[in-house]
């Protein structure tokens, strides 16, 4: 009886999804040597963007000091680049290197190729509609 109240429950569905996607993941970023904070932030980032370090630890909601150990093995493995903003020696621009896009790219590859999670149970109308929703649960 009670499995019957959690799958009707919108959280517990959610919650679900989520279990899911983040076990795909774990497994998928340790295939890849790569903690799954790393992994994310290598697809935070986007071919030829580069962009401000502060803006990853608002993107991860994590503290500035996480994302400098997650950006210094990135560094270390030549997947992005860190150097100071020419307009500000504060702020470090971080970028993806070739190699970086490479991974990035084949690691989206294999995020939708294992369905993590299983999107590709849906049809394109379906996909088009959760799309929507998402975007409007996301929205601020």
């Amino acid at each position: 009886m009670k499995e019957d109240i959690l799958q009707d429950n919108l959280n517990w569905l959610l919650l679900q999804v989520l279990f899911r996607t983040k076990t795909g993941l774990i497994k998928l970023s340790d295939e890849y040597h790569l903690t799954v904070m790393q992994a994310v932030t290598l697809c935070l980032l986007k071919p030829n963007e580069p962009i401000p370090m502060h803006l990853i630890s608002t993107m991860l909601a994590c503290d500035a000091s996480n994302v400098t150990g997650i950006v210094d093995r990135l560094v270390t493995i030549e997947y992005i680049d860190r150097k100071p903003s020419s307009t500000d020696r504060r702020v470090n621009i971080i970028s993806l290197t070739e190699q970086g896009a490479t991974v990035r790219s084949d690691f989206f590859k294999q995020i939708k190729e294992r369905g993590l999670p299983n999107l590709n149970a849906l049809s394109a109308e379906e996909t088009k509609q959760l799309k929507s929703l998402l975007k409007k649960i996301l929205a601020k």
